[in-house]
């Protein structure tokens, strides 16, 4: 995406990409992912020129910056070649999370990295790895976005909210963890220096300006984590405001001025990308996913069509809490007490006679309730934590679009919700860096400020009440079934 100094979109290109998957040598319910380095090079690139293809020809690109999931990492060797590429959902090394745990501690590792369980991060990835011919050939590891700002410029760079999701970063002392790198025998020479996000990187080499059409020399500066990016470019920056990133996957940050480490172990705590701040998360799970999936069953596809045919299913549904009880992916956090094997479905009783039984619209909306139960029991959990009630809760993210789904959130929370303007709020937060780095703006704050707007939803009073009995129930049903086993 490329925007203008003021956060506006001016062009956007996009490609779907999958990964190989493949099935765990001894622990067949865990699925290990392999993600085509070049492959996705290529389809980053591809989307480079065509967006550089749709800017004014007056436009002057100012600088770059590279955001991406977070836990994917690449394992490079001397000579930049890739060795290992996994994205965030690759769990081949779960054995080595498991062993790693054992050596030093549930405990002691969430007090270090603010993170639990360590089974998908690079410390276990490291650990597998060491098992594989080429190990010896390892020199640097890379998080995913720094491995994309290293392809532009060359540069190997490590920025911290990125490093903190590779398990060997210490949260509080921001900086690489010398416990969890003597532990697994990881030489610190393999990680690069730490730098702030919207830190100079380099610039764009040669060989990336052919391969995007971006100019020879345009500054490249260092990005962070997409999740602490999108809060950033929702406009999510003081403490005690929560960013609600509604994508995918639902992550929920409350920005905290120091680290708040959960003494449950249920939720994350990590550097945010703005100065000495930090951010404490709980997560709502599958939700964008699994309503992608669930939009496929029951409309037949996903793409606009589909997702418009949904609005029009929903529309005439009255605003009450459904009688259906979906439990599909929306989730309460909670990985140290996670069943993976729980069942899942839509629960409502089953009339005689074809009468009342749920309509297509119906079961849609009832996973749209599912979704914003989530965010309540989710937000919850972060404000028990922290000893505080969020001072603002903003909303970001793909499922904004989701006609009816902000303000069912803000009905469901009983408190107004934001809505932040451009839903893909990682790339803007990209934009705001850049924009501070290249001189265009004075500060992080300043930037924010020009480039990030949002509108308020309020909460529907007359049927509150109704949706917190229909939420206790909800939770009630979530706890039954997290001890069913599959």
């Amino acid at each position: 995406m490329a925007f203008d100094a003021t956060g506006c979109v001016l062009a956007a290109s996009q490609e779907p990409f999958t990964y190989r998957l493949f099935a765990h040598p001894t622990l067949p319910v865990v699925r290990g992912c392999d993600l085509d380095a070049d492959a996705f090079w290529g389809a980053l690139a591809g989307c480079t020129r065509r967006v550089l293809q749709a800017l004014p020809h007056t436009a002057r690109v100012r600088g770059v910056v590279a955001t991406s999931q977070r836990e994917a990492c690449v394992f490079l060797d001397g000579e930049g070649r890739v060795l290992y590429a996994g994205p965030n959902i690759d769990g081949r090394a779960v054995v080595e999370g498991l062993e790693l745990e054992s050596r030093l501690g549930g405990d002691r590792l969430h007090a270090i990295t603010g993170h639990a369980p360590p089974y998908i991060f690079a410390a276990a990835r490291y650990l597998w790895f060491r098992q594989q011919p080429d190990a010896q050939r390892l020199a640097t590891i890379l998080m995913l976005n720094d491995w994309i700002t290293y392809r532009l410029s060359g540069e190997r760079t490590a920025e911290h909210s990125s490093a903190c999701e590779s398990f060997l970063y210490d949260v509080s002392a921001r900086s690489w963890s010398d416990v969890i790198l003597d532990e697994i025998g990881l030489s610190r020479a393999a990680l690069p220096a730490l730098a702030a996000a919207g830190a100079p990187a380099g610039r764009v080499t040669a060989e990336a300006a052919a391969a995007t059409g971006l100019a020879e020399g345009t500054p490249v500066f260092v990005g962070g984590a997409d999740t602490e990016m999108a809060l950033l470019g929702s406009g999510v920056v003081a403490p005690g405001a929560v960013g609600v990133v509604m994508g995918t996957t639902m992550p929920l940050q409350m920005v905290t001025e120091r680290p708040v480490l959960d003494p449950e172990r249920s939720l994350w705590t990590s550097p945010f990308v703005v100065g000495d701040r930090w951010v404490l998360e709980s997560n709502a799970g599958d939700t964008g996913g699994a309503y992608r999936w669930l939009l496929d069953l029951l409309v037949g596809g996903t793409d606009a069509k589909a997702h418009a045919r949904a609005e029009d299913l929903m529309r005439d549904i009255a605003v009450e809490p459904q009688r259906v009880i979906c439990h599909l992916g929306p989730i309460v956090f909670g990985l140290k007490h996670m069943n993976p094997f729980h069942p899942a479905g839509l629960l409502f009783r089953f009339p005689l006679l074809d009468l009342d039984r749920p309509r297509h619209g119906e079961l849609l909306r009832a996973f749209l309730d599912s979704v914003a139960y989530a965010v309540r029991g989710n937000l919850e959990q972060i404000e028990a934590v922290a000893g505080c009630a969020a001072a603002v809760v903003r909303l970001s993210g793909g499922m904004t679009r989701v006609a009816m789904l902000p303000r069912l959130v803000a009905t469901v929370l009983g408190r107004s919700a934001e809505v932040a303007s451009v839903p893909e709020s990682a790339s803007l937060g990209c934009a705001v860096v850049a924009a501070v780095a290249a001189g265009l703006h004075p500060s992080i704050v300043d930037a924010v400020g020009v480039m990030t707007r949002a509108h308020v939803l309020d909460p529907d009073p007359a049927v509150y009440a109704a949706f917190s009995d229909a939420y206790a129930r909800h939770r009630a049903a979530q706890r039954t079934l997290h001890d069913w086993t599959f």
